[in-house]
C-alpha cells in the first residue's frame, strides 16, 4: 500500500471482531514499528504483545476497576489544557454521537469502558520505556506507534491507541509482570475492524493545515 493511501486511511477502530490475528502479521507490523527514527538510534520502545486469556483478564480488571472509580476521567478538570485543544475534544465527541446513539450508548461510559476492555480487540500492545530515558524519547515512541498503526493498516488490520488505562498502570504492570525500571507509555489495541458497529463508520475530523502550520522564509 502505498504510504500516503495508507496515512489516509487509518482511523481510529471502536468494534473489533472476533477473528483472530495470525501471529505473521503482528511481527510484520510490529518490524515497522521498529524500524521508526530515533534520536542518536537508541530505540527507547519495548513491546508486548497480549492476546488469548491474558487480554481477556487484564481486560476484565481494568473493566472493573473503572467501574468501581465511580468518577468520569476528565482532562479538562485540572484546567491546565488550553480552551482550544479542549475544544477538539468536544467535537471528537459531538462527531461521534449520532453514531454511538444508533447503538444507544452514551459517549463516555462507551470510551471508557470501551478503552478499559481494548473494544474487544484480540490482541493487545503494550508500548514501555525505560524510566531512564528523558521525556523526549516519547517523540521516538510516537514514531514508532505510528508506524505500527501504519502498517496494521496495510495488513487490513485496525488500531486504537489508548491512553485512558493508563489511570491502572499499577493493574497492567501487575498483570503483565513488567519491571519497575519501566514506564507504561501507550497501549494498542489490534485487530480486524467489526463493520458491523456503526461507530467504526466515524472519522475525526483535523484541523485544516492553515491553521497550525506558520510559514517562514516562503514569501
Amino acid at each position: 500500500m502505498d504510504v500516503m493511501a495508507a496515512i489516509d486511511g487509518r482511523m481510529s477502530v471502536r468494534g473489533f471482531s472476533g477473528k483472530p490475528v495470525a501471529r505473521e502479521k503482528i511481527e510484520r507490523v510490529l518490524n515497522a514499528a521498529v524500524m521508526a527514527p530515533s534520536a542518536s538510534n537508541q530505540q527507547p520502545w519495548h513491546f508486548i504483545a497480549v492476546t488469548g486469556a491474558p487480554l481477556e483478564r487484564l481486560a476484565g480488571t481494568l473493566l472493573d476497576a473503572c467501574r468501581e472509580r465511580g468518577k468520569h476521567y476528565d482532562p479538562s478538570r485540572g484546567k491546565s489544557i488550553p480552551p482550544l485543544y479542549m475544544e477538539r475534544t468536544k467535537g471528537l465527541l459531538k462527531g461521534m454521537r449520532p453514531y454511538l446513539d444508533s447503538m444507544n450508548v452514551k459517549a463516555v461510559p462507551f470510551l471508557e469502558e470501551g478503552s478499559c476492555r481494548f473494544y474487544g480487540a484480540p490482541v493487545l500492545i503494550v508500548v514501555a520505556m525505560d524510566r531512564a530515558h528523558p521525556s523526549s524519547k516519547l517523540v521516538d515512541i510516537g514514531c514508532a506507534v505510528e508506524n505500527l498503526a501504519l502498517a496494521a493498516h496495510a495488513e487490513g488490520l485496525g488500531t486504537c491507541i489508548i491512553a485512558l488505562v493508563l489511570m491502572f498502570e499499577h493493574l497492567i504492570r501487575e498483570h503483565l509482570a513488567i519491571a519497575d525500571e519501566m514506564q507504561v507509555v501507550l497501549t494498542v489495541a489490534l485487530g480486524y475492524p467489526d463493520s458491523g458497529v456503526p461507530v467504526n463508520a466515524f472519522r475525526a475530523t483535523k484541523e485544516a493545515l492553515r491553521n497550525v502550520t506558520r510559514w517562514v522564509g516562503f514569501e
